[in-house]
């Protein structure tokens, strides 16, 4: 098989990660006209704006390839959100029935994402010489957290059952340049080869949940009405992943404090509905009149630092509503500062 250079690897849109595509193309509206899937809070300085992105309504972007082993096997992204400095970005893919999966490689940045349809296989190597390594087939309600340098892929010209079955689509953070950060173990692939591998002392594991199958909702205590599954807490690194569900009906009443306006100083809070309805409260500043903005299923909300969102103040949902919740304690990546309790208005 011809190689191809890293640049004809990014431009051609390979997948990376189970259904994760390449480097983006386009990143998320950063203009003063919104498209007209996507909202802005208005806000005064120094608070910035809660971005909503409707992205049952945002089109996709189709990835062109010209490596005649994928060129049927076209797949789609939606880039919902990119950090300009550290290339980690937010997206939606999606893949064909067929899909073949990817190269083993590995990443020298942390991933996390949630399978939102469909299946799509991965091998979980624990070894850069591990032909056959545990096959994980993800399927709806998978979360995914994957450590730097965690090997993975090894699907694509080993077996036709490791292939999608019928392809799927998936919520993924990458948190890295993929272009700079991505590597093969294996020689003679459409990936960048690092001979260096071999210099890699300890590789890692992925934390891999079941969330509808294995893991049953817990009330969250001192909520009536409010479950949670906690997925990762993990303050080292200042990351936290959690989903929530807010049964039919559900109204702040209920939980003052849950559904109390904040915001944080440092780290980037992405929410993503998974399921039913839910209103949400933004403002320009602290002790101005809130701005009401209503969510239904696969509405993205990005929350930079210095934005403010609460719950609706009176009844939050009529049918119930599940959303995956991901914060960071600086910025958008890992790193090492925790997660800042909630600074509340």
């Amino acid at each position: 098989m011809a190689r191809e250079s890293r640049r004809e690897f990014i431009k051609n849109g390979i997948a990376l990660a189970s259904a994760v595509v390449a480097a983006p193309t386009a990143r998320a509206n950063t203009d003063n006209v919104n498209p007209p899937y996507e909202t802005r809070s208005s806000v005064r300085a120094p608070w910035v704006p809660v971005r909503v992105v409707d992205t049952e309504r945002m089109p996709w972007q189709w990835v062109p390839v010209s490596n005649p082993e994928m060129a049927k096997y076209q797949s789609g992204r939606k880039y919902l959100f990119e950090d300009k400095e550290t290339k980690a970005h937010l997206v939606i893919t999606l893949i064909p029935p067929g899909w073949p999966g990817a190269p083993v490689h590995y990443h020298i940045f942390h991933e996390w994402g949630y399978k939102l349809s469909g299946d799509g296989a991965n091998n979980e190597s624990t070894h850069p010489h591990q032909y056959y390594g545990p096959l994980m087939r993800f399927r709806e309600g998978h979360f995914l957290s994957r450590p730097a340098y965690s090997l993975h892929g090894g699907e694509r010209g080993r077996q036709d059952f490791m292939r999608a079955q019928i392809g799927g689509s998936w919520f993924f953070m990458e948190e890295g340049d993929v272009a700079k950060g991505t590597f093969t173990t294996e020689q003679g692939t459409t990936m960048t080869y690092n001979p260096d591998y071999k210099k890699v002392k300890q590789w890692t594991v992925p934390r891999i949940i079941d969330t509808i199958g294995e893991m049953p909702w817990q009330p969250e205590g001192s909520v009536p009405g409010l479950h949670i599954k906690h997925l990762v807490d993990d303050q080292s690194r200042g990351f936290r992943a959690t989903l929530w569900w807010l049964e039919p009906g559900w109204k702040s009443s209920q939980g003052q404090q849950f559904a109390r306006a904040y915001y944080y100083k440092q780290g980037y809070q992405f929410n993503f509905v998974l399921a039913g309805d839910m209103k949400i409260q933004t403002y320009r500043a602290p002790g101005e009149k809130a701005e009401q903005i209503a969510l239904s299923r696969y509405f993205f909300i990005e929350r930079a630092p210095m934005s403010i969102f609460g719950l609706f103040d009176g009844v939050v949902t009529e049918r119930g509503c599940v959303w995956l919740e991901a914060t960071y304690g600086k910025g958008a990546t890992v790193s090492t500062t925790p997660i800042e309790e909630p600074n509340f208005v």
